[in-house]
């Protein structure tokens, strides 16, 4: 009995010393790494925007009258102060003339009055009374004048108009929406930003703009104003850009996506590829001098395409592992092969 536990044990001696040797002979894993150095990183702020036109308005009567003529069509374009719509004016026309013939005859009156005032033949009061009546009758004629003017509906401002929504013949009461006038030409997009980035904002920003309507197609715009108040349920804040349209792709209400490039700074980039999450831990390896490998625990900043800024945990000069990480250990012999080699597979 004796004999045979002694024999185990030189067994088990045996088994344990073949497996410390079979460790010690573990080819180092391979892995590829880049030298962190400080490079030029532009963050953006990504958001979705509202297109709206500069100027806008919906072209109305104001006053209830039957279209005696639509001088457009829906779609084009028109010039500051051209016609648009004409109501009838046969009412207004025949009071007008009336009141400027009383208006003439009034101030004949007037003329007359005050020759005789002046030689004292009548009293002053009796000239009063009648420049009185004048200034009423010079009155009356000013407002069936604008009234007139009211029934020639012109284009406020030079741009493009939507559909048509009136017909000659129709009669339409004071305040009826007959068309949309827009200023293409330039246009704004608005939209939200945390607030935590109002440090970041600033006008004259230049951004980047991209369209579901225009996929192959950026658009160029700089940040006009920021809104001066914060919306207390979003908690963010509303920032204007302007956009030149002179193509005439942009339309009021459309969707955008923006990117808003901040000033260009000097960072430590890593590929996300090197990055490691265990828990809330995110570090890196490195390739130390002696040849192994050890983690480095890294506090990341931005992220955009596949790449990552460390705002802490690396300095210029560390070698950061990136390809062949997968089983890597901490104290682990590495044998650094060019990028796009063949990694041997980590025990």
């Amino acid at each position: 009995m004796r004999l045979t536990s002694i024999a185990l044990l030189l067994l088990l001696s045996a088994c344990g010393n073949e497996d410390a040797g079979q460790k010690r002979d573990t080819p180092p894993a391979t892995v590829t790494v880049i030298t962190v150095v400080p490079e030029s990183w532009r963050d953006s702020i990504e958001a979705v925007g509202t297109v709206k036109a500069r100027e806008s308005v919906v072209i109305s009567a104001k006053q209830s009258e039957r279209v005696a003529a639509v001088r457009f069509e829906s779609g084009q374009r028109v010039a500051k102060g051209q016609v648009l719509i004409e109501l009838d004016a046969g009412t207004v026309k025949a009071e007008l003339a009336e009141a400027r013939t009383t208006l003439a005859d009034l101030d004949a009156q007037v003329t007359r009055l005050q020759s005789l005032q002046s030689r004292q033949l009548i009293a002053k009061s009796q000239l009063d009374t009648a420049v009185a009546s004048r200034n009423a009758a010079r009155a009356r004629a000013q407002a069936v004048t604008e009234r007139l003017n009211d029934r020639i509906i012109r284009a406020p401002f030079s741009g493009v108009l939507g559909l048509r929504q009136v017909s000659a013949g129709q009669y339409v009461n004071a305040g009826f929406a007959m068309v949309n006038l827009d200023d293409l030409d330039r246009m704004w997009v608005d939209f939200p930003v945390p607030e935590s980035l109002l440090s970041k904002l600033k006008t004259g920003m230049s951004l980047s703009l991209k369209a579901d309507a225009f996929p192959d197609r950026s658009f160029t715009a700089s940040v006009a104003s920021i809104d001066s108040r914060i919306d207390v349920a979003t908690r963010a804040i509303m920032v204007r850009a302007g956009i030149e349209n002179s193509d005439g792709l942009v339309r009021p209400g459309m969707l955008m996506r923006v990117s808003l490039q901040q000033d260009a700074v000097d960072a430590l980039v890593v590929p996300e590829l090197a990055l490691q999450q265990v828990g809330n831990r995110t570090f890196v390896f490195l390739a130390a001098a002696d040849g192994t490998a050890i983690s480095r625990d890294i506090s990341i900043g931005s992220r955009r395409a596949g790449s990552a800024t460390v705002i802490k945990g690396l300095q210029a000069g560390d070698k950061v592992i990136v390809d062949g990480t997968s089983k890597l250990r901490d104290g682990q012999k590495i044998k650094i092969v060019a990028p796009g080699a063949e990694l041997s597979a980590t025990p």
